[in-house]
């Protein structure tokens, strides 16, 4: 047993997961902290304003990939040519900027009718929202290609530099008093262009953005990759989203801030999953032998059990987190941030199953999980949230992880037999 226990964390996989999920931690605890005063100097009710801009940022930005990031971690890591490399690079990046131009068109013209729509009383924060909202796309792009390039180190410190920018704001209103939601939205999601704009600093001297070459054969694996990441990840927008602005519609400014509140808490659970993701797909997509998936799926069904045990742990903790972070003025919240973090904890726990389906090709899960997930979320928001408010939208979350981690681990576990052709 110690012998297995040792293989298990000599392998190069799980210390580069470590190390990425502490730097990662480390920014997501600073920008946690730059939250948390925003929080705290804004109040319930501006910064229910600040969240509903944020969650609208969060959708766009997976309607902008379209799905190309997961083509930049699976096809970037896979090619070993630095040419290939540099066509997949430079042809998610455009497609990736005409969408932009789009979105931006949408927001100078249709910001105010969006905001009458969920009942929003801010329509600058919208129109901020879909125009300098989309800065997160471009260091997302940056992001996935440090990932694909194996420089983990370069894609801790992009994310630490972008989670000071948000920090720095966070002292000003503190030294200054602002309490405006609209100036403290538009710092904030504006802060990832910082490492952006010295992304040359951050890539390897061969990585060059080239949008004249072509590759026709790579361009194809691509597209189609894409065509099937892109609902998933665009229904993991909504579904990860959608619950603030139906509140929104349906319920106060202050409700909404209540809600955000504690799920700022939580969100830093769900960040974890993230950091794993983005180092466990590129690395699994490199799998091709029975025995190193079997290794894999160990790991992975440890992660699901440490993601139990993590949950358990954090619950007598559960309003000192409140108190200490985000406010006295948040504490009626605490229940809502107990279902919320259960859910973050499950997105923790299938991350690494997720994972499987980098190796196994099929590139159909992302699109079927997606929309199942995004059937369960709309339902459950439009049916019960305007009779049961808050609990509802928390709950509706937690069905929704669950019933994507039940349809992935039966999944699969059903592609590794049919891979293999083990009898079920």
């Amino acid at each position: 047993m110690h012998k297995k226990i040792k293989l298990i964390f000599a392998s190069d996989g799980l210390l580069q997961s470590v190390k990425t999920l502490f730097g990662s931690t480390f920014a997501t605890g600073i920008s946690a902290i730059a939250l948390m005063i925003y929080s705290r100097v804004l109040g319930p009710e501006k910064f229910g304003e600040f969240s509903v801009g944020f969650a609208v940022v969060m959708i766009l930005t997976k309607i902008n990939d379209l799905g190309f990031n997961n083509a930049i971690l699976r096809y970037g890591s896979e090619n070993e040519k630095t040419e290939e490399k540099n066509f997949i690079y430079s042809f998610t990046l455009k497609y990736k900027l005409l969408i932009s131009f789009f979105i931006i068109l949408i927001g100078i013209f249709f910001s105010g009718a969006i905001s009458k729509v969920f009942n929003f009383s801010d329509p600058l924060i919208i129109l901020v929202a879909l125009t300098i909202g989309i800065s997160t796309v471009y260091y997302e792009h940056l992001l996935n290609t440090l990932q694909s390039l194996q420089r983990f180190n370069q894609a801790i410190f992009i994310n630490i530099i972008q989670a000071i920018t948000k920090l720095v704001w966070a002292l000003a209103l503190l030294i200054t008093g602002i309490t405006s939601s609209l100036i403290t939205f538009t710092w904030y999601i504006a802060a990832p262009l910082v490492p952006v704009l010295f992304w040359k600093k951050f890539v390897t001297k061969d990585t060059r953005i080239n949008f004249k070459i072509h590759n026709s054969k790579l361009q194809s694996k691509i597209l189609m990759l894409a065509k099937h990441s892109a609902v998933g990840l665009i229904a993991t927008g909504f579904i990860d989203n959608i619950d603030v602005l139906y509140l929104q519609k349906y319920l106060s400014s202050y409700e909404v801030g209540l809600y955000s509140g504690v799920s700022r808490i939580a969100m830093l659970f769900a960040l974890i999953a993230y950091s794993l993701g983005n180092v466990l797909f590129p690395r699994v997509a490199k799998y091709k032998n029975k025995e190193d998936l079997n290794a894999f799926i160990k790991k992975a069904f440890t992660i699901a059990i440490l993601s139990i045990i993590g949950f358990i742990l954090f619950l007598p903790f559960g309003k000192l987190s409140i108190l200490l972070t985000i406010g006295s003025e948040y504490i009626s919240g605490l229940n809502i941030l107990y279902l919320l973090t259960a859910s973050s904890f499950i997105a923790v726990a299938v991350v690494p199953f997720i994972a499987l389906f980098f190796s196994f090709k099929a590139n159909w899960y992302f699109s079927v999980s997606g929309i199942l997930q995004l059937v369960v979320v709309l339902i459950g928001n439009t049916i019960f949230v305007p009779e049961y408010g808050l609990e509802a939208a928390a709950w509706t979350r937690i069905v929704s992880r669950v019933v994507l981690l039940v349809f992935t681990l039966i999944t699969s576990m059903i592609l590794y037999r049919k891979t293999y052709k083990l009898k079920l």
